[in-house]
């Protein structure tokens, strides 16, 4: 995020401190109905649109920085390789043999220089092209050129690796991601390297999974134990491109910033940072580290939900930066996130069938929720024209 942005920012949360309420959002009490996390029809009106016409983060670009490295898709419904060839260039394609359709790298591989298919042997090379066909005089006129594995649009930009998943589509990410964009660069997420990654399948919709990071409502009740104290008094500032949201959270010592020449403001010592990049991802940006969770539905009531810790070798040096990072990893994860956020969004879903709510009612403070519930049904009437 850029100095001025960030001065900004600060100062707005501030303002907002000062008065006592977040920014205005929707402005209005919204319902959304609860359907919405149930009904199969509309999952399947999702995976048809929102994760079929956008470009979606597939991880950070430290997995695939030499030749034959690569990265695995966390998705069987949407099962991807994405591979740095020979010369550089960073390649994806569909995990899939063109013979028999067989996953042709299945993770256990290191350093890649062929995709050699387990069933029958068929191999690949890493820019796609059917190398060699086992006993091929079975297959009399077969051309090669046509069975190459197919093809995904690829792009590296911020330290992170997107991908599309229609083949032949194009990723523009400056215009898809705006100003948003070039907030993400200015936190150089480039020169982190990743720590661990998780992935977990929760018993709730994608959607109720995503949203409990979308408001602060809960933080005084859900998280009374853990990092309420931390956003004590804490109000939330937020920003839009597209389908994309902004949001800072001012923590507990956001007044020391008044103490600090504006010069000096970095906004996460005093604010924690959140990026909402549409359809699946959700970034929190902490002072020392990045925690980048991704939700993949499975059905309408079970979702994958992926969680990759970035961090800086440099502040986290020696068995006593090994503890502490461990001692962030665990409590983020297990703790607020599992124990908390997705626990009681597990316990939302149980409840939502049994006919005591057609609509989940949501308050002022609440309006980003509905600002993307907005964005996926836009993404659903554009798609139906």
């Amino acid at each position: 995020m850029k100095h001025e942005t960030q001065v900004e920012t600060l100062k707005i949360l501030l303002k907002l401190r000062e008065q006592g309420r977040d920014q205005a959002m929707l402005g209005e009490v919204v319902q959304i109905p609860v359907r919405n996390y149930t009904e199969p029809d509309i999952l399947e009106r999702e995976m048809a649109t929102v994760f079929r016409d956008y470009p979606m983060v597939a991880g950070h670009a430290s997995h695939v920085r030499e030749p034959g490295s690569y990265l695995l898709s966390d998705w069987d419904k949407f099962p991807y390789v994405v591979i740095r060839d020979k010369e550089g260039i960073l390649r994806a394609f569909l995990n899939t043999c063109r013979h028999r359709g067989a996953r042709i790298v299945s993770g256990k591989e290191k350093l890649l220089k062929a995709l050699v298919c387990p069933f029958h042997g068929w191999v690949y090379g890493l820019d796609d092209s059917l190398r060699s066909v086992t006993k091929e005089f079975a297959f009399p006129d077969l051309d090669r050129c046509k069975y190459g594995l197919k093809e995904l649009p690829v792009a590296e930009h911020m330290g992170l690796i997107w991908i599309h998943p229609t083949p032949g589509a194009t990723i523009d990410l400056a215009s898809y991601l705006g100003v948003i964009c070039d907030d993400i660069e200015h936190f150089e997420i480039d020169k982190l390297v990743s720590y661990r990654k998780t992935s977990v399948t929760k018993k709730a919709n994608w959607k109720l999974l995503l949203k409990t990071y979308l408001e602060g409502y809960h933080v005084p009740f859900l998280h009374r134990n853990t990092i309420a104290n931390v956003f004590k008094k804490g109000v939330i500032a937020h920003f839009e491109h597209g389908p994309h949201i902004r949001l800072a959270a001012a923590r507990a010592n956001i007044l020391d910033v008044l103490q600090v020449d504006r010069e000096l403001w970095r906004i996460l010592k005093y604010a924690s940072v959140y990026y909402t990049l549409f359809p699946n991802t959700f970034f929190i940006m902490h002072p020392d580290y990045v925690s980048i969770n991704t939700f993949y539905p499975e059905t309408a009531d079970q979702t994958i939900w992926t969680h990759e810790m970035l961090y800086r070798k440099s502040e986290f040096e020696g068995e006593c930066g090994k503890a502490a990072l461990a001692k962030r990893f665990d409590y983020t994860n297990d703790v607020v996130f599992d124990l908390e956020d997705f626990a009681i969004a597990e316990s939302v879903q149980v409840g939502l069938r049994n006919g005591a709510n057609e609509f989940h009612t949501l308050g002022l403070e609440e309006g980003l929720l509905g600002i993307f519930q907005k964005s996926i049904d836009q993404a659903l009437r554009q798609a139906t024209g």
